[in-house]
């Protein structure tokens, strides 16, 4: 896992570098990608790999499904705390965004007992992924992840 100021300018230079989004959103994101995925247990590279495949970087992304901002949050799936449900407006923050994602996905891989392809073919698609996998989102998070990762 990423630590430390370093860690973070390495990480900046090569999402700048894989994805071509602009380097003010990427400085303003990354500080919000390691303390999330910190907080989570998660690698900050899948959860950057997750954004660029989700909403390759706009926060404002809105799919056809309803899922909402930068790491498409579904809000009738990913109720906060006191049981009320997110509106799409307060997912499209990116701060919110990344807390409520990387918390879901955290959830998915306890599900999957760790198994991190069925994890993210769930977060992407539910509990449809425990019987039958969808590899195609699953193989696009991971060709990001593995391209972030070897850089």
């Amino acid at each position: 896992m990423l630590i430390g100021k370093a860690a973070e300018i390495v990480f900046v230079s090569t999402l700048l570098a894989l994805v071509g989004v602009s380097e003010s959103k990427i400085k303003e994101y990354t500080p919000m990608i390691v303390k999330y995925s910190e907080k989570s247990n998660l690698e900050p590279e899948l959860v950057a790999a997750v954004i660029q495949v989700e909403s390759s970087w706009y926060p404002k992304a809105v799919s056809e499904a309803g899922a909402c901002g930068l790491m498409q949050v579904i809000p009738k799936w990913n109720p906060k705390k006191d049981g009320t449900l997110y509106t799409c407006d307060e997912l499209k923050d990116p701060e919110t965004n990344i807390r409520v994602g990387t918390e879901a996905l955290r959830w998915w891989l306890n599900q999957a007992n760790g198994d991190r392809d069925k994890a993210l073919c769930a977060y992407n698609a539910g509990y449809i992924c425990f019987k039958k996998m969808r590899y195609s989102y699953v193989k696009r998070v991971m060709n990001v992840y593995y391209t972030i990762k070897n850089k």
